[in-house]
């Protein structure tokens, strides 16, 4: 059967709008705040618009490989010789409930990966911002990191006359940041962060990482599930802040030792929260 990757869901509400395409990673595919375009809709892949789900890794999985409590398997290197930002992002997902606030979907983890489980989202619009929930059920115990790629504009588009902000300004305080080798994967090693990050992966960080557009809208991003965040502003036309509940390579242990399980009657879940003034 044909996938509609056009077939949109649209939630309104509060003079914010929110749209979801469950034919292309049920992904956000614009967001709306208050007369403001604040999301890329489109890019040269699925990885460059949108705000997508990463699961069951985020990032980059190292050749392609895991290795947990004694099983070994390769996935298919989306970005050889590594895996990238999961197996999700791309896939129609099944939408299982809509209501005029909220908009629930279905899907699982395809063929490759080796585990019985699926994955729901729930989005939901609220007046003052959208809570997307995220939840995994395994048949098995699996290890399964969770993330969120936003891809924000980084001049949001004024709707009514296509007026353009500013450049968007990040806000996030991080204690440290995870050194990054040659194929943007962890070496190990915790540094300090930079001043801007670029293509960084932060943790110990304090608060709500913040955007701004000058002369536009302010956003605040709460995960309270997040053990790392990554901050990507090296698109000309974009910039990422992504909360991950563990790093890059992370189902092969590492810095925060061994990932999240899901096991039988205890599913692995997760919120990111984009909030605004409620009032404009």
């Amino acid at each position: 059967m044909a996938i509609d990757r056009a077939a949109r869901v649209r939630l309104e509400g509060g003079g914010c709008a929110l749209e979801v395409a469950p034919g292309v990673g049920g992904r956000i595919a614009a967001l709306e705040v208050h007369g403001w375009d604040v999301l890329r809709r489109d890019g040269w892949t699925d990885r460059e618009w949108g705000s997508f789900v990463m699961a069951p890794w985020v990032g980059r999985l190292r050749d392609a490989r895991v290795a947990w409590r004694g099983r070994d398997w390769t996935m298919p290197p989306t970005e050889p010789p590594h895996a990238l930002h999961g197996t999700v992002l791309d896939v129609p997902w099944a939408v299982t409930a809509v209501d005029a606030a909220s908009v629930t979907l279905e899907t699982t983890f395809g063929e490759a990966w080796p585990f019985e489980a699926s994955i729901v989202r729930r989005l939901e619009l609220r007046a003052d911002g959208v809570v997307d929930r995220v939840e995994v059920t395994a048949a098995d115990p699996m290890p399964v990191i969770l993330g969120w790629h936003p891809w924000f504009r980084r001049r949001a588009v004024r709707l009514d006359d296509g007026v353009e902000s500013a450049p968007v300004e990040v806000s996030i305080d991080a204690r440290r940041r995870v050194e990054l080798d040659e194929a943007v994967l962890p070496t190990g090693r915790l540094v300090a962060p930079r001043a801007v990050p670029l293509d960084d992966v932060l943790l110990q960080v304090a608060g709500d990482p913040v955007m701004r557009w000058p002369g536009g809208p302010r956003l605040a991003i709460h995960a309270p599930a997040a053990a790392a965040w990554l901050v990507y502003a090296a698109h000309p036309d974009g910039v990422c802040v992504e909360p991950l509940t563990g790093l890059p390579d992370g189902l092969n242990g590492g810095l925060l030792g061994e990932p999240p399980v899901a096991e039988p009657g205890t599913p692995v879940i997760a919120e990111m929260a984009i909030r605004w003034d409620a009032a404009g």
